[in-house]
């Protein structure tokens, strides 16, 4: 079920279900949106659409792992994270290894 509420006059808020924890308790996911495109606000068919395919977007994400929560975290260990789920996947080893030098 897609559960969309708005915030303010250009912000929404999107929530997806990831399954239950080991307590039975719902694993609850969540994102704001904030619309810049002015044409989207003025009809009401092609918010509902855009907001949609940004859910969808985002469920998808969520469901395959590669979503990194936005908590308060070092930086060490977001760089794992990120070296993780995205750069080995997205980049060449180059890339990695330039992106890795300046950050260090």
């Amino acid at each position: 079920m897609a559960y969309i509420e708005k915030r303010g006059e250009r912000s929404f808020f999107l929530r997806v279900e990831a399954g239950y924890d080991s307590k039975g308790k719902r694993i609850k996911r969540s994102k704001t949106i904030r619309i810049e495109d002015k044409s989207l606000l003025k009809t009401k068919r092609k918010l509902t659409d855009f907001l949609e395919v940004e859910y969808h977007k985002f469920k998808a994400e969520v469901q395959s792992g590669n979503y990194i929560s936005p908590e308060k975290m070092a930086l060490t260990n977001f760089i794992n994270d990120w070296k993780t789920k995205y750069a080995e996947k997205e980049l060449a080893e180059t890339s990695i290894s330039n992106h890795l030098f300046h950050i260090n």
